[in-house]
């Protein structure tokens, strides 16, 4: 009796799972475990140029050849992780978005680029799904995709004539005052320091309402410290922006 009712648990789950409901949560359970109270999201963007800079050794760094571009890093709901572990991920969830995620969010170190999508979806997107636009895995990674096509950083940066470079770095004011021109608002430029150093651009936060409005503010964020190794940028320094280089990604400007 004790096998049949877990087997008819378990089966519960996966129908409620492959009827893709946007109503997997339910309100009295978004209520109970408050993981619907965030109030900000955050859209990450990753520079591949000097994404390996500080990364540690048991990770071996690696850059597609195909990976031209900046990347998308995650879309992550503030001050909630990891909401729900029974709402899986499967490839068959993506088929008609793997070849634009491959493009735009692939993994740059050794695992596959599915394990990156599928470990953001456990961490981040099972908590996003609570509300209505972002209630599956196809509306959450779309979403991220569509994001990184309006928050273009490449084409930002193009238009002022902000290019990667070994030998110039950029003042901060003027990095922040492209973005701003750009978004409207300026996102959290995140920086590390390399071995030399210098102060290398190796990422961006940009803070987003559920309505995916920019410019919103959550001061219970911002007061939890990070343990992320990048930190945002020195504001009274010069910024630089590294090339890819795929032969020697840790140290792509010797």
């Amino acid at each position: 009796m004790g096998f049949l009712c877990t087997l008819l648990l378990l089966w519960g789950c996966v129908t409620q799972l492959l009827s893709d409901n946007k109503d997997f949560w339910k309100e009295e359970d978004k209520q109970k475990l408050g993981y619907c109270d965030w109030k900000c999201m955050k859209f990450v963007q990753s520079w591949p140029g000097s994404f390996c800079v500080f990364l540690g050794k048991r990770f071996n760094c690696m850059i597609p050849e195909f990976v031209n571009t900046w990347t998308i890093h995650g879309l992550w709901p503030n001050d909630v992780k990891d909401c729900c572990n029974c709402w899986n991920l499967f490839q068959s969830d993506l088929l008609d978005l793997e070849s634009q995620l491959s493009l735009y969010w692939p993994s740059l170190i050794n695992t596959t680029s599915f394990l990156f999508w599928k470990n953001e979806w456990h961490k981040h997107g099972s908590c996003a799904g609570c509300i209505e636009t972002l209630s599956s895995p196809s509306k959450y990674f779309r979403a991220a995709l569509k994001l990184h096509t309006f928050y273009s950083m490449d084409i930002a940066f193009q238009r002022a004539g902000i290019v990667p470079s070994c030998d110039r770095s950029y003042p901060f004011k003027d990095l922040s005052r492209t973005l701003l021109s750009a978004f409207t608002k300026t996102p959290e430029l995140q920086c590390v320091m390399d071995e030399k150093g210098r102060e290398v651009l190796v990422q961006v936060k940009i803070s987003l309402h559920r309505n995916f409005s920019s410019g919103c503010e959550d001061f219970q964020e911002a007061s939890n410290p990070s343990s992320s190794p990048y930190r945002p940028c020195n504001k009274n320094s010069n910024i630089y922006y590294f090339p890819i280089n795929r032969r020697t990604p840790r140290d792509p400007c010797p």
